[in-house]
């Protein structure tokens, strides 16, 4: 659409950013709205994680331009392709900065709708070259609850946003699209920091909706596995098929993201939250933790401690870009313990000086042998395995309730248990279906046998009677049918 140059103002010597409209492009209404979106948006917003736009106007040739300010650092895109993939501490720290800038946005009727690692940049913190800040760019098609009056629309059934990050109701191409769906586009992204890939991956355009609308994304610990289950839980929960299943505000996200980690997190985000929303945020994290315990247990992982140091005012250990999480000494643990110590020494000094009694005899026919109480059996698995097979193999298993792939033949998966039965229909091309139903209450096997689709029949071809005919070398061309 244009290009970016590097200025500096010849007063007071501060450099920027000019983004300038190509000529030909200012012609279109509908381009030069989505290129003056991001004035209208950052300049409605004015939040620290929203790039600044100091300026915007045209010149006397009629050049659309836009000043915003200068950044030095890196998109989320080139860091991802630098590091492969990024520690959860780091992905969530990114994570919870971008949601605090989208839900500021939302607060304001605005949004973004094109959320991906390109339009992330990360920069140093002013205040803290130790620390970074991440800045929300391109709200180029940023959908805007504008005034009755204000003639800005967006055309319905325009598929506007990248394919990769777009929310199942964006693919659909509908026009109920709502802040939910940046919701959606950030759990791709978190996917992504952590797995080093987003979760759908196909180089044909309408296979990669059919993926948005349908499958299930692959379990984030499979290429994850140092992921701990909290945080897979929440991601899981932003890439929901339905927006009504996903998180309904971005400070949600925030304070799932935070009680996942360990993180500390304030309770009211950077924009002011009602009281509903307050309760929301609380209810948020409640629910996580109960869901959480019902949720998968996997395997503890080993986790890396950073050194601590003993200081007068009690223990410090360098957090995150060189942040410092500090544990308070208790000034009053030393006589809780005495006092707990005092309290069972007193009776068992007692006990020790007063004699002991002689032990009376008890007759033999008496004495019951006690049996040891048995031992606890297995603990339930939180999930069950599923090998699902097929004759002959490669056929798609779809879940008959909703129509999402579960996977191909062979393969095993996992689903939770459940007192009700799964139907599946096996599918390949060339083949007839098949049905066939596991129950989900402990491991299974299912698999099905395919009959080939029979042929065809073809009626006997007429043939026409042709002419050859010598071509200008003498040589017969081939009968026309």
């Amino acid at each position: 659409m244009g290009a970016v140059y590097l200025a500096e103002h010849p007063g007071i010597g501060r450099k920027v950013a000019i983004k300038v409209l190509r000529s030909e492009l200012d012609h279109n209404p509908q381009l030069l709205t989505r290129f003056l979106n991001e004035a209208r948006a950052a300049n409605a917003i004015r939040h620290p994680n929203i790039i600044e736009v100091l300026d915007s106007g045209t010149t006397a040739k009629g050049i659309s331009y836009l000043v915003m300010e200068l950044l030095e650092g890196e998109s989320l895109s080139a860091r991802i392709r630098r590091l492969s993939r990024l520690d959860e501490r780091s992905a969530v720290e990114i994570a919870m900065q971008t949601a605090s800038g989208l839900g500021a946005a939302h607060a304001k009727g605005i949004i973004h709708r094109d959320l991906k690692p390109d339009n992330l940049f990360i920069i140093p913190e002013e205040s803290d070259a130790s620390r970074e800040r991440v800045k929300i760019l391109d709200f180029g098609i940023a959908k805007l609850h504008v005034a009755s009056g204000d003639s800005l629309k967006t055309r319905t059934g325009t598929l506007m946003g990248t394919p990769v990050y777009m929310s199942p109701e964006q693919c659909l191409g509908t026009k109920e699209v709502d802040h939910r769906s940046d919701v959606y586009s950030l759990g791709i992204i978190i996917y992504e920091m952590l797995a080093g890939r987003p979760p759908f991956v196909s180089e044909g355009f309408g296979e990669l909706l059919s993926m948005h609308l349908h499958e299930t994304p692959p379990p984030l610990q499979e290429l994850a596995p140092q992921v701990s289950d909290e945080l897979e839980f929440v991601v899981r929960k932003t890439l929901a098929k339905k927006a009504d299943d996903r998180y309904p505000s971005m400070a949600e996200v925030r304070a799932a993201l935070a009680a996942a980690t360990g993180l500390p997190h304030p309770l009211v985000p950077d924009h002011k939250l009602g009281d509903t929303d307050q309760l929301g945020v609380r209810a948020t994290l409640e629910a996580h933790a109960q869901e959480s315990k019902a949720g998968t247990k996997r395997e503890a992982k080993p986790v890396s401690v950073a050194p601590t140091t003993l200081t007068p005012g009690g223990l410090e250990s360098p957090g995150i870009h060189g942040t410092t999480m500090r544990v308070r000494r208790r000034t009053w643990l030393p006589f809780v313990v005495a006092a707990g110590v005092a309290i069972v020494a007193v009776p068992v000094v007692l006990l020790w000086r007063r004699p002991a009694p002689a032990p009376t005899p008890r007759p033999v026919a008496t004495q019951v042998a006690t049996t040891p109480p048995p031992l606890p059996g297995p603990a339930k698995p939180s999930l069950v395995r599923i090998r699902l097979g097929s004759t002959p193999p490669g056929a798609r298993v779809i879940r008959v309730a909703d129509g999402a792939v579960l996977g191909t033949t062979p393969e095993t998966i996992e689903l939770r248990p459940s007192a009700e039965r799964l139907p599946l229909r096996f599918e390949k091309d060339g083949f007839l279906p098949a049905l066939r139903e596991t129950a989900l209450d402990t491991d299974a096997e299912v698999s099905a046998t395919l009959e080939a689709e029979p042929a065809k029949a073809t009626p006997p071809s007429t043939r026409k009677a042709t002419h050859s005919h010598s071509s200008s070398h003498g040589a017969e061309e081939p009968a026309k049918l």
